[in-house]
């Protein structure tokens, strides 16, 4: 099982142990991998165990073998607003250890309660998981819908009429010795 399917697997088990109905589908991206790369590279390649909001983005740093999922890690992990993830791993020169990172995108969305895929954002829905995931392409932004409204597409002929100039109401006072005809050369 790759990694996405992996964490994909886990946060659909904790949307359904928590009743979290808007829990995405997370993609993988591997565009981000360069920022998590560049956070595992720091002290060596022998980070501490950590979590870093880089970005706009939430960094898990954990050694090999670190079976312990903290509650920090688990919030990371389960955000249930999270679209995207990037993983990558290093090795520590000074012990030889694997240090492993995975790499988020933060949401401060809080989770929506009720059964898994209930409640999903516009421009997702739900799948076999209960995971809300993308419609269409994939792209963020537009999202085409099937809706029955006829939108015309003919240019609609409008006048639109600027005055030629403002009445002097509206203009500010000026100083005294200061004429509206002397600010021309100044503005063209």
């Amino acid at each position: 099982m790759t990694v996405i399917e992996t964490m994909n697997k886990m946060r659909s088990l904790f949307a359904e142990l928590n009743e979290v109905a808007d829990m995405n589908e997370l993609v993988y991206r591997e565009d981000l991998e360069p920022l998590l790369a560049d956070q595992l590279a720091k002290s060596n390649g022998c980070p501490d165990t950590s979590i870093v909001i880089r970005d706009g983005y939430h960094i898990v740093i954990s050694i090999h073998n670190d079976d312990e999922i903290t509650t920090l890690k688990m919030a990371a992990f389960t955000q249930s607003g999270s679209t995207v993830m990037a993983a990558g791993s290093s090795t520590c020169s000074q012990n030889g250890k694997t240090v492993i990172g995975y790499l988020f995108d933060a949401s401060d969305i809080k989770p929506v309660r009720g059964n898994p895929g209930t409640r999903c954002p516009v421009g997702r829905t739900p799948n076999a998981d209960g995971l809300c995931a993308l419609v269409g392409n994939g792209r963020r932004g537009y999202v085409r819908k099937d809706i029955g409204v006829k939108i015309p597409t003919t240019i609609i002929d409008t006048d639109i009429w600027f005055p030629e100039s403002v009445p002097d109401v509206r203009i500010p006072e000026l100083p005294d010795g200061i004429k509206l005809s002397d600010l021309s050369d100044l503005f063209p």
